[in-house]
């Protein structure tokens, strides 16, 4: 069975409504970049407390203060950088790229619905 000119006409308005007027696939979604760079944080974080606490075990075996603080500082800037990736930002990111992309199914059968039943 074919479809009506009408029905071909709705077809092709949801075809480039979801394409966005072009034919090519859509980009990356934001979430995945989101979720390289706390990986990159957290990694990035990690290697700073390991390097660290090396100094600082280093800076205790020559007797050197400044030394200590320098590689303490270290170590607390890694922890921060790691504490970056639990703090929710990544959970929050995800959840408001949820909320922007509108469930395109519901709203197109209900279109869908309203359309025949008028008609």
């Amino acid at each position: 069975m074919g479809l009506s000119e009408k029905e071909q006409k709705v077809l092709d308005e949801l075809e480039r409504q979801l394409t966005g007027g072009r034919a090519e696939k859509p980009k990356i979604q934001p979430k995945a970049e989101s979720k390289v760079k706390y990986a990159r944080l957290l990694v990035a974080g990690s290697l700073l407390v390991v390097i660290g606490l090396s100094l600082l075990v280093f800076a205790t075996s020559l007797h050197q203060v400044w030394l200590g603080v320098g590689a303490f500082l270290t170590m607390l800037a890694g922890l921060y950088m790691v504490s970056q990736n639990w703090s929710g930002k990544a959970y929050r990111a995800e959840k408001s790229n949820e909320k922007q992309a509108p469930d395109s199914g519901n709203y197109f059968q209900k279109r869908w619905d309203d359309r025949n039943n008028r008609g």
